[in-house]
């Protein structure tokens, strides 16, 4: 991919709908080197997918804290075999309304917190099981 680490500020103008790829055009930028703080601009109108997709990412999983890396083993810990993408294409589709989309919007942000709390036990347990072994020797 390209190195953007001369450039300090992202604006998404047009949001993909796997996160990944939002955290690939965020890596480009905030890279070794890079000399100054990273900002982010997400672009969205009211009431569309991108509005939802920004909320779910932004606040309900708080996306750009996690470390590079980290995105994708939350995402692997979602429930079943569909991809974040067809869990977005799905809400959408099957929606009659904003108001019901809203309601399927925040059901898989609630799915997205639990496969996180999951990934951050797991990390607590690993961080642990390494103390326990470091002490050991």
């Amino acid at each position: 991919g390209r190195n953007l680490q001369f450039c300090h500020q992202l604006i998404n103008y047009d949001l993909p709908w796997n996160p990944m790829r939002v955290e690939q055009r965020i890596g480009r930028l905030h890279r070794l080197g890079q000399q100054h703080d990273v900002t982010i601009f997400n672009l969205s109108c009211n009431e569309t997918i991108e509005a939802h997709i920004i909320e779910l990412l932004a606040r309900k999983i708080r996306m750009f804290e996690l470390v590079i890396g980290e995105l994708d083993l939350i995402l692997g810990n979602l429930e079943g075999a569909k991809s974040f993408e067809d869990l977005l294409r799905q809400a959408w589709e099957s929606s009659d309304s904003e108001a019901d989309l809203a309601e399927r919007m925040d059901t898989l942000a609630n799915v997205l917190t639990r496969a996180r709390q999951i990934y951050e036990r797991v990390r607590e347990s690993n961080f642990m099981l390494d103390e326990s072994l470091d002490s050991e020797r």
